[in-house]
């Protein structure tokens, strides 16, 4: 963008939102120190220098009304989508206190593709064909925001029902993220499915396994950092589903030296693996792992809710079977 001439301040609004807790009814500062926290546990970085990222990018968001105009560009993938509600939420909930004097246009460029990828000489063109973000667009992002951070997940169906055209890649965005729930079929996600479907494929290495993964995907889901860490969760308690050739539990890299022998490091799908692809199976009742999606707490063993791939609707539990939708 700086190389295309775009001026003004660039902000960056990294975070995995999809990976991790994101619970419901927390300041934009609590969350944020919510997500450091987790994202250095998951090896991402120091908490104190990730905790300060996310004050340095959250005062920006708060300086609103010192712009002239504000642009939102967000790419059509759940990573993006996740990003971009979270913004329109918090600009819904400041703008009602900013006078209207003070607000500062704000416009939105939301590209069906990947911006990282396109050359330079494409984003002024993009940058001219901005449109305002509407009130419509603020309400849709506070709803479906309120929906990703509530601990049932049902609410994210009602929120698609409702409708969400005034932001047009978000139903597609949010049906993804419910695929991410464990599986009626065998308790695996999608994610988890595709991975291991890598491995029995013939895939051994992490970046054979990662790329036929990522394949499979209509939009990007997630990074190879993301994927590795979901290996990591499929290879740990009682009954691991992978596990490295000399049979110890594989742990995802935590510096960039470890990440590039990640790559290249052998995985082996374990018998229970086989047994969970095939549907005879089950990863929750085989104990699962402790996992959040947005505002939902996947508790292992006890995780409460189901994706229904066939009838593609989300299924309540009591912790192992299904019960009730």
């Amino acid at each position: 963008m700086r190389e295309a001439g775009i001026a003004g301040e660039i902000l960056s609004w990294r975070d995995v939102l999809h990976d991790g807790p994101v619970p419901r009814d927390l300041t934009l500062a609590e969350l944020s120190s919510v997500r450091a926290a987790y994202l250095a546990s998951a090896g991402a970085g120091e908490f104190s220098e990730l905790a300060q990222d996310f004050v340095a990018r959250d005062t920006l968001l708060e300086r609103l009304a010192d712009y002239e105009r504000v642009v939102l560009w967000f790419e059509w993938d759940l990573y993006d989508q996740l990003q971009l509600i979270q913004i329109l939420n918090t600009i819904a909930q400041r703008a009602a206190s900013l006078e209207t004097a003070r607000r500062p246009p704000i416009d939105h460029i939301s590209f069906a593709g990947y911006l990282g990828n396109l050359p330079p000489e494409r984003f002024p063109g993009l940058y001219e064909e901005r449109q305002p973000v509407t009130p419509e667009m603020l309400s849709v992002g506070h709803a479906a925001w309120r929906a990703f951070t509530s601990p049932d997940p049902t609410d994210i169906v009602a929120c698609i029902d409702a409708g969400t055209e005034p932001l047009e890649f978000l139903e597609g965005a949010m049906w993804r993220l419910l695929e991410e729930l464990p599986s009626s079929r065998n308790g695996l996600s999608r994610a988890e499915q595709q991975l291991l479907d890598g491995l029995a494929a013939g895939n051994s290495r992490f970046e054979e396994v990662f790329r036929y993964a990522a394949g499979r995907e209509e939009r990007i889901y997630c990074g190879d950092s993301s994927a590795a860490s979901y290996i990591e969760r499929l290879s740990r308690g009682a009954t691991p589903l992978v596990v490295y050739p000399s049979g110890e539990r594989v742990h995802a890299p935590q510096t960039e030296a470890q990440t590039r022998e990640f790559h290249k490091a052998e995985l082996v799908l374990t018998d229970a693996g086989k047994e969970v692809l095939s549907g005879r199976q089950d990863w929750i009742r085989l104990g699962g792992t402790d996992r959040w999606l947005g505002g939902v707490h996947l508790d292992g063993s006890n995780a409460r809710w189901r994706w229904d791939g066939d009838s593609r609707r989300v299924i309540e539990t009591d912790g192992q079977q299904s019960t009730s939708e």
